[in-house]
Formats: C-alpha cells, structure tokens, sequence
C-alpha cells in the first residue's frame, strides 16, 4: 500500500465518481480503477458499492476514508515541516553565551530571531568561555558567543569575531586613579594587579603583559581568579585593581568605580560553531548575527 492509493481513493470517495477523480488527478480513469482494485484485494474487504449510477462507499469504506485523510494529512506535514526545516523556519537552536560579555547586542538578536523564525524552538546556555567549548565539542550546543579561539581549537571549530571590548580598569573609589579621567600603562608600574585567569582568558591575559612590557615594566599580579565576578571581588576586597573588558560593567558590583583604559587593549567576542553540524538554523541565526555586525561597522547601529 502507498500513498498514491490512498490519494486515488480519497479523491473517489469525496467526489462520488471515477471519471471526476481521474480528472482532478490528471490521471486515466483505468489507472484508477485498477489502483482501488488492488487496494480492496490487499484489505480484503469491498471499499466501494459500484452498483448504482453514483459510486458509494462501503461501512468499511466509511472507516478507511476518515483514516486515509489522516494519514494523507499527516504525510503532508511531515513534507511541509521538512521543507521549512530545509529553510531555517522549524528545528531547534542551542546557544551558549555569557552576559557580561554579550549584554550590548545579544537580547536585540534574540528578539529579532524569535520575530523572524517563531518555528525553531531556542535553548540559551549561560556558562563559562571554557564550559561553551566542552559544550560545542560533546554537542549540547550549537553555537557558543565567547572569546575566539586559540590554538589548536581553530582547527577544529570555525569561528567570526563579532566585536572588540575596550579595556577599563576596575579600583575601589577611593584609589588614587579612580578620578582620573583614563588610566595609562605607566599608571600601571607600582600597582598590584588581580587578573582573570590566563588559562580562561589566555589573548587578554597576555595582551596585559606585553602591554606593560611595551612601558618597560612587568605586572605586579598578585592574585587571579577564574571568573570575573571572582575579579570584582578580589578589587572590592583590597586586593589590587583590575584590568577587565568593558562589558564586564554589566556585573554591577558595588563599591568600584572603572576607568577607560588608554590603550588598544581590548577582548574579543566570536561566534563558534562546529561545522559538522552545520544546519539551517544554525545558518539562519548566523546570517542574523552577521547582519548586526555589519550594521555596526557600518556605524548604523551597535553592539554597545
């Protein structure tokens, strides 16, 4: 038994005549004929009282019509959302992000996408930059917003910057630099540093060093953390002030004031993906990403 069956039987029963259906199916009326035949003889039952001047249906054909409507109706849905899956419309979309780095940009995305593929089902994962690769690599996600790769993730994940976070520089407000109206390198020189962790933050990390190193002098680290809420905190407790990426303002921790930072020192924010699992939703919520991007660049709107 297919479909086409059931398609020629339901067209006979609806319209009361062979020659009706064969012409609403553009198909000869013998090819009919014979295709209900078989059908009868694989039920084992008569679908059609072919007695009268009029083609009726059987008790029994009564029962297979309301059955083969729906499964026609059903094999018609699963066509019309494999075709919209096909075209990034239905699926689903897990993406992992962190908020102080994506405050800016990443709800206005979020809304527009909903807006524009209501079909595909949104699963959004706050976690760590390095918890958004084990994610990417065991598959629990499909894209992660979170600092760009380093070797030798590059090789295995592809990769778009989508911004650059300026430096600032987080201190109690009582510092000595916190009425300054930007903190310099050289500022730097006699002051106790709390960073994030390289292993965590390794371009941002190390860009600090070599910052410095261009001044002629070495941070003074005297703790890190692997988180920057775990930053702020060490700050608020005396420990040293911090370099941070702008963004993580969004943490709103009490009792510290952050300084712009005269320097190109910045943190970037790509999106990830493993293009082994390239699909059209993922593809869709790029194109989206991208698009924003360029708005940007182009000065017509912005991540900040």
């Amino acid at each position: 038994m297919e479909l086409r069956h059931l398609r020629y039987f339901q067209a006979v029963a609806e319209l009361g005549s062979v020659t009706a259906a064969a012409r609403r199916l553009y198909i000869s009326q013998s090819a009919i004929s014979e295709q209900i035949k078989d059908l009868e003889q694989e039920l084992g039952c008569e679908l059609l009282d072919r007695s009268g001047r009029k083609v009726q249906l059987t008790a029994q054909g009564q029962v297979f019509l309301e059955e083969a409507r729906r499964t026609l109706e059903a094999a018609q849905r699963a066509i019309d959302v494999t075709r919209r899956s096909v075209r990034g419309e239905v699926g689903s979309l897990a993406i992992g992000y962190f908020v102080w780095g994506t405050a800016g940009f990443f709800p206005r995305i979020i809304r527009e996408f909903r807006k524009s593929r209501p079909g595909i089902r949104l699963s959004l994962v706050e976690m760590h930059a390095m918890r958004q690769i084990e994610a990417l690599e065991a598959g629990n996600i499909d894209v992660a917003l979170t600092r760009p790769l380093q070797p030798p993730l590059d090789k295995i994940f592809r990769s778009e910057l989508l911004l650059r976070d300026p430096a600032v520089v987080a201190m109690p407000p009582d510092h000595r630099l916190a009425h300054n109206k930007e903190v310099k390198t050289r500022d730097l020189a006699e002051e106790r540093l709390v960073l994030a962790e390289r292993r965590s933050n390794t371009e941002f990390f190390d860009n600090i060093v070599a910052v410095c190193a261009a001044e002629g002098f070495s941070p003074q680290i005297v703790n890190t953390s692997a988180t920057w809420s775990g930053v702020l905190t060490l700050v608020e407790a005396g420990e040293g002030i911090a370099l941070v990426p702008s963004g993580v303002k969004t943490l709103r921790m009490r009792g510290l004031v952050f300084r712009p930072f005269a320097s190109a020192l910045s943190a970037g924010l790509a999106a990830v993906w493993d293009p082994r699992r390239e699909g059209p939703a993922l593809m869709e919520f790029l194109r989206l990403v991208r698009e924003h991007r360029d708005r940007s660049d182009r000065g017509a709107a912005s991540f900040d």
